[in-house]
């Protein structure tokens, strides 16, 4: 594709660190640098396709209903409880005992703010960096409906102390209190700031004629953020993690302002290790503090087939859109016991659908014609997952800043 002698965009260098960026085939000229800050915030991850592709909110697809039977796998005392609700009469009165559902209510939020530095170390050949500045706000609150509780207060209150501080069981006290008896965090408010993993890319454009341009990219993730909590349970634990994401993506130029990008993403992880709760059996959805032990992890690889359309209103104006379909292979664990590894791995495949927009606007041949004091490029990016399977809905919006020099 034929250039002028200007500066162009580096639009989707670094984007998978935000995973939506719409991806060109631009490099930078050999020798210029170019210093850009992205401001985004991540929202609707209180949302999650789950394993049916099915839209639901956290707080019901986390929820646990307490009845009889979950209550007696939950606490030796509930079961005790039970049985001997069950001794008074002929109606099974246990087993129709139920607590509720414990409603696990979060509001999570992700802001960042990504100071990332390119340079064009030759006319075909951009290297960049990247250091997001991750904020994670989480609001957490446990509820307790649909009990019927009041029943067995009014029936059988009075008859033991043992009896008496069952029925006045409140699930959300009882869960912290089971968390933290089996070594776990307990579920209170977030508001945190860390340095998330770091992003180095390079962007090598091998193709280009008066049409049309093929560029590769390698991204390579450093796990300089947080490593996996297996003690907190409202931990993001997506951090901490090395993988190398492969992107090859082709530019047509349809029209003298009409551009289309599609391209192919292979994102491959490095094995490593983690500490973790490996669950005895399907039902121990708590493992206890004395289940940790240290495993061997295989993420899942990410394939990503996408196409993005641009559109140049003018020498300042360009808007974008895109779509990408995206899967995600199993992760696989291993250790040195006998336990049941294939169960950290449920419903850690993944589908997502994803689109995207965006507007940009560009001052660097306005300073060419010297109408602009600086030569820089800010656009606003949106996108949102539309459908999926076992993936957070993640609405995007992002702000990016860049300059050159």
């Amino acid at each position: 594709m034929k250039r002028s002698a200007v500066l162009v965009t580096i639009l989707g260098l670094l984007g998978s660190f935000c995973a939506h960026a719409l991806t060109s085939t631009n490099v930078l000229p050999e020798g210029i640098n170019s210093p850009s800050f992205r401001f985004g915030m991540i929202d609707g991850i209180d949302q999650k396709y789950t394993e049916n592709g099915t839209l639901m909110n956290l707080g019901d697809y986390k929820s646990v209903i307490f009845d009889a039977p979950h209550l007696a796998k939950f606490n030796q005392d509930a079961k005790k409880l039970i049985e001997a609700l069950n001794r008074f009469g002929s109606h099974s009165l246990g087993d129709n005992f139920n607590l509720g559902v414990l409603r696990v209510e979060t509001m999570p939020k992700v802001k960042y703010f990504a100071p990332v530095f390119a340079r064009g170390v030759t006319s075909k050949w951009t290297l960049g960096v990247g250091l997001p500045i991750v904020s994670y706000e989480n609001k957490i609150s446990l509820s307790q409906q649909f009990s019927n509780i009041e029943y067995y207060r009014a029936q059988f209150s009075g008859l033991s102390p043992e009896l008496d501080e069952a029925l006045n069981t409140n699930l959300g006290q009882a869960t912290n209190q089971t968390l933290q008896q089996k070594g776990y965090k307990a579920l209170t408010n977030r508001s945190e700031s860390f340095l998330g993993d770091v992003q180095v890319a390079s962007v090598y454009k091998f193709y280009e004629d008066k049409s049309q341009a093929i560029i590769y990219q390698a991204q390579l993730s450093i796990p300089t953020g947080p490593q996996y909590d297996p003690d907190d349970l409202a931990a993001l634990n997506i951090f901490g993690r090395t993988n190398v994401n492969n992107t090859i993506a082709y530019s047509k130029q349809l029209t003298s302002r009409i551009s289309v990008v599609p391209y192919l993403s292979y994102i491959l992880n490095i094995p490593d290790q983690i500490t973790a709760r490996v669950p005895t059996n399907e039902d121990d959805t708590l493992p206890d503090a004395n289940s940790k032990e240290d495993v061997k992890r295989q993420l899942g690889n990410t394939t990503t087939l996408g196409g993005n359309l641009f559109y140049e209103l003018n020498d300042s104006w360009t808007f974008g859109g895109g779509y990408e379909y995206a899967t995600k292979d199993e992760d696989h664990f291993s250790g040195s016991k006998n336990s049941r590894y294939d169960l950290l791995a449920l419903n850690t495949d993944m589908k997502a659908q994803r689109v995207k927009a965006e507007v940009s606007y560009s001052s660097v041949k306005s300073y060419f014609k010297k109408t602009a004091l600086i030569p820089m490029i800010v656009s606003v990016e949106v996108s949102d997952v539309i459908a999926g399977i076992n993936v957070e809905r993640q609405l995007v919006q992002e702000l990016n800043l860049m300059m050159f020099f």
